[in-house]
């Protein structure tokens, strides 16, 4: 997680100074990097789609690079994408909605659990040594246990609020410490 948030800390400070010139000299708005990021991702789909799967991986990681600079279109990117892989047959449709419901639910807490495991696209580069059905299973299980333990975040951290409060509700965390602690 340490490298993870050096890397953020790193890209920002690389791509800050190249976001500021073309906002201000060029006058291209962060709405206009999202849109363009996902026109690329679309691009990188419809080249998935036709069992390009090498240049439209290319594409994507250039779509990931806009993508990096806002949250806002990422799951359109990765649903476009993931897509593009069971139209062209690489992975099976129902597969491709359980990563994406999986990551849909993992999306809804990660801002307040702080829990996000980020395997998503990412996964996919691996696609040369791992078959892409494999990797969607992992996409799946990761996104899915990453919000089940999001969920427990979440629990532990409302019961703290809770017993600092003097409360004393009966949630799955409140249960887990009171069984350390051997009462």
């Amino acid at each position: 997680m340490h490298e993870l948030a050096t890397l953020e800390r790193l890209a920002d400070r690389t791509l800050r100074p190249l976001l500021r010139f073309l906002h201000l000299r060029l006058g291209i708005a962060p709405s206009h990097l999202t849109w363009a990021g996902f026109a690329v991702s679309v691009a990188a789909a419809g080249v998935i789609a036709t069992g390009h799967v090498g240049v439209g991986l290319l594409l994507m990681a250039l779509g990931q690079v806009f993508d990096g600079m806002d949250d806002r279109l990422d799951r359109a990117s990765e649903a476009v994408i993931f897509l593009a892989f069971a139209y062209a047959g690489l992975v099976p449709f129902k597969l491709v909605l359980l990563a994406l419901i999986a990551i849909a639910l993992l999306t809804t807490i990660a801002h307040r659990s702080k829990a996000d495991p980020g395997v998503k696209r990412v996964a996919l580069y691996f696609g040369a040594w791992v078959p892409y059905p494999l990797l969607f299973t992992i996409i799946f299980l990761v996104n899915l246990a990453g919000y089940v333990v999001g969920l427990l975040i979440i629990d532990c951290q409302f019961q703290r609020r809770m017993d600092a409060l003097g409360g004393d509700l009966d949630t799955v965390a409140s249960r887990t410490v009171l069984q350390a602690q051997g009462r």
